[in-house]
């Protein structure tokens, strides 16, 4: 139990010889001060009774405004070790001078606006859907600080993986936006660095399996017959031109427009990381392009096309849309129909692997590098912040080649 006392700091003595009076806030034997709004001369003060003589001037009105301060310390003392296993006079103190909460929910909740600024409307979803976790996981509103400790962190780990049944990925991405955020509190000083207990703990993944399709998979896909204007086709075209186009990510094409065209080069702006990314589409690519031109031109009349409208026309969005929550709402959907239609073409073109958008960008890189292409280039033409990231690639085209070897078994 926290124990508030009230005492004199004499090494703090000014000239007029009267010594400022703090108060000492200890649990588990580890202190800290608060400074209150008096000070006295030290032959007035009373150590025994931790008050000021009766014999000193103004002694009633001292004495009574520091006990006023010692009970409320000792109320709010009490009141938050009631609400936490674990509370520390760090947290006591703050929460006496009413300073930034030491309470992790709370802290989440004041940052909200911040990070509406700082990520992503699919980030924001991902950390709110981890907080939430947290929230059922600890059955209380208000976990504070220091509360959350190693065995805290391995607990909530266990409750993903058996009641919420996460992949141990899934559960280690949980647990890094959790870490994250102590690492914003550590830089803010609400948490000591030595407090945060993932110093403590490494996550370990499990290594994934990433589906590719390799050119003659591909040609099955781009040879199947299909209504031109049926959004099966459509499905199929936006996936082909990622596969043929630097695996480029299905949010950055479902909202490309003609102006990011110049010729046979597309530049734009990576959704993700909003770095700008220049590329010289193949031949290939250049044909599925061309065809929506001709549809844009048909269906305008010949007018010339408009150069903010999108080329792939699977959004249901107003070109001048600027709502973020908007936007990401039609690009999640289009996402989920896209991938739904890439099931019946895998089906069609008689395909065992389970194909789903993003493996348009694996087949691209691990074709990419089968092609000789150096994976300095691969890395820069997917947008990645390191080589590190695409050198899975180069280990993906290591086991096919290992396979490939087995002919001679």
């Amino acid at each position: 139990m926290a124990s508030v006392k009230a005492f004199p700091r004499f090494n703090k003595t000014n000239l007029e010889g009267k010594t400022p009076v703090y108060l000492r806030v200890t649990k588990n034997r580890k202190s800290k001060y608060i400074a209150l709004d008096v000070s006295v001369l030290s032959e007035d003060w009373n150590k025994t009774i931790g008050k000021v003589k009766s014999t000193a001037h103004n002694a009633s009105q001292i004495n009574a405004y520091i006990s006023s301060k010692v009970a409320e310390a000792e109320r709010i003392a009490l009141e938050l070790e009631t609400k936490s296993i674990s509370v520390t006079s760090y947290d006591i103190k703050h929460k006496i001078l009413g300073r930034a909460p030491a309470d992790f929910f709370e802290y989440v909740k004041n940052r909200k606006d911040m990070m509406d600024q700082e990520y992503t409307i699919g980030t924001l979803r991902r950390y709110k859907c981890v907080v939430n976790k947290l929230r059922s996981f600890y059955k209380r509103d208000t976990l504070y600080f220091d509360d959350i400790n190693v065995t805290l962190i391995r607990d909530f780990q266990q409750y993903l993986l058996t009641d919420c049944k996460n992949h141990v990925n899934t559960a280690n991405a949980n647990l890094k936006a959790i870490r994250k955020l102590l690492v914003d509190a550590v830089a803010e000083g609400l948490l000591p660095f030595e407090k945060n207990p993932f110093n403590k703990i490494k996550l370990k993944g499990q290594p994934t399996q990433r589906t590719f399709l390799l050119d003659d998979e591909l040609l099955k896909i781009e040879q199947l017959t299909l209504p031109v204007d049926s959004q099966l086709n459509h499905h199929r075209n936006l996936y082909l031109f990622s596969a043929y186009a630097c695996g480029i990510r299905i949010a950055d094409l479902l909202m490309m427009r003609w102006r990011n065209v110049s010729g046979d080069r597309l530049c734009f702006q990576i959704r993700k990381n909003k770095e700008t990314l220049g590329i010289k589409l193949p031949p290939k690519a250049c044909e599925i392009l061309n065809h929506y031109r001709n549809m844009a031109q048909n269906k305008s009349g010949g007018i010339q096309i408009c150069p903010d409208s999108f080329i792939f026309p699977l959004v249901h969005l107003d070109p001048c849309e600027t709502d973020r929550h908007t936007i990401h709402n039609a690009i999640s959907s289009a996402t989920s129909y896209t991938n739904k239609d890439l099931k019946k073409l895998r089906i069609l073109a008689g395909l065992s692997k389970h194909i789903s958008f993003h493996s348009a960008r694996h087949s691209w890189a691990v074709r990419a590098l089968q092609k000789g292409m150096r994976i300095e280039y691969v890395s820069k033409l997917m947008g990645h912040a390191s080589v590190k990231h695409t050198e899975v690639y180069a280990q993906i085209l290591d086991s096919e080649l290992d396979k490939a070897m087995e002919i001679f078994n």
